[in-house]
């Protein structure tokens, strides 16, 4: 029996194409880091790996002299027992003093942590404001682009509504022209468009084009 297999129909991707992020130029303006921008802020940030790769290392060494320990057959003598007796410490007592230390040295390196997450919660405000100072003549000069290019959009926009208005008055059904029609601007004559709004809170925060 041949049963005919009905291929499946591609999938269209009716999505508008992604347009790739471009790279980057050598001279590309650079926004300084939190860190570039803050003593305070870079030298808590150096704190806090200086502490977290501490930790690391204790974390490794106590679990590996855990394993040791676990491994170890041997018969176990408390330090303090050894020493009465004039002994040497066995391995496995010296092993368990060394975790013992380790899971102390850990609790403390959280503890300061949590400090110095707090400290940095407390000088981020104050190093993005810095780089804020920083970066404002350049925020700046892109927002008066942006001013420029909206300006230029709402003087064409104002035209391309009159040019509709004019045919509507003749009657005229352009339909046929195409849906292009920008509403999401909103209308182009009474100042409440999303083009005037924008120039408004532009200037409201002192930008001008």
């Amino acid at each position: 029996m041949i049963i005919n297999k009905v291929k499946p129909r591609p999938v269209t991707d009716v999505r508008p194409p992604r347009i790739a992020p471009k790279a980057k130029l050598a001279d590309a303006y650079h926004v300084p880091t939190l860190e570039e921008s803050s003593d305070v802020y870079a030298a808590l940030r150096t704190k806090k790996l200086e502490i977290n790769n501490e930790m690391s290392a204790a974390v490794t060494e106590r679990r590996g002299l855990e394993k040791a320990i676990a491994a170890d057959t041997s018969r176990e003598v408390r330090p303090a027992i050894a020493e009465l007796l004039g002994d040497a410490p066995s391995g496995k007592a010296l092993s368990r003093r060394r975790v013992a230390e380790l899971k102390q040295r850990e609790a403390d390196l959280e503890a300061a942590l949590r400090i110095v997450d707090q400290r940095l919660t407390d000088a981020h405000t104050e190093a993005s404001r810095a780089a804020c100072a920083k970066v404002r003549p350049e925020f700046a000069k892109r927002v008066g682009a942006m001013i420029e290019a909206m300006k230029a959009l709402d003087a064409a926009h104002l035209s391309f509504e009159e040019l509709c208005r004019d045919l509507e008055a003749e009657d005229i059904r352009y339909g046929t022209l195409g849906q292009v029609k920008p509403y999401f601007l909103g209308d182009a004559h009474d100042g409440s468009g999303r083009i005037a709004n924008y120039l408004k809170e532009a200037r409201e925060h002192g930008y001008e084009g």
